[in-house]
């Protein structure tokens, strides 16, 4: 049996290759965006939601607890230098892609330096969202949003 290790695939006892669930953590202040984006992500059986953090504290130590493959984070996440978390969620679990939803242009570059993988507007829709966690995961890509653009960059 071959399990995932940085790519996203397994091998079942018939020999034959599938997908494995991305496990993602959901990082925002706001319990209705948390509950918006864990309800978008709900119907694709190749996502699972692990966790849900408040601030950048408690979105640190679900990373380690957690091990998820992407995190979701608001870029204007209450109380938080969000810079500051993504490069501590780098440090401490570097194969984690990070996936920024910010509205602020100005934040994008910062976003980047710091380790993020992706960087959408906090109006991405369902398919959009759930295509950026699939092309960060499974070709770690940098992924940016501009209006309903997309640019990928790779890493």
């Amino acid at each position: 049996m071959i399990t995932r290790s940085s790519g996203v695939y397994s091998r079942e006892s018939a020999g034959n290759l599938v997908e494995d669930t991305i496990r993602v953590l959901v990082a925002d202040s706001s319990e209705a965006m948390r509950e918006g984006i864990r309800h978008m992500l709900g119907g694709d059986d190749s996502i699972k939601v692990v966790g849900e953090a408040r601030d950048g504290k408690e979105a640190l130590d679900l990373v380690v607890k957690l091990a998820p493959d992407i995190v979701i984070l608001d870029g204007s996440l209450r109380g938080t230098d969000c810079t500051k978390v993504i490069s501590y969620i780098k440090e401490c679990a570097p194969q984690v892609g990070v996936i920024v939803l910010n509205d602020e242009q100005n934040f994008l570059v910062p976003a980047i330096e710091n380790g993020a993988s992706g960087f959408l507007t906090g109006d991405v829709g369902r398919t959009d969202l759930i295509g950026a966690i699939r092309i960060v995961h499974l070709w770690r890509m940098v992924l940016f949003q501009q209006g309903s653009r997309f640019t990928l960059v790779k890493l």
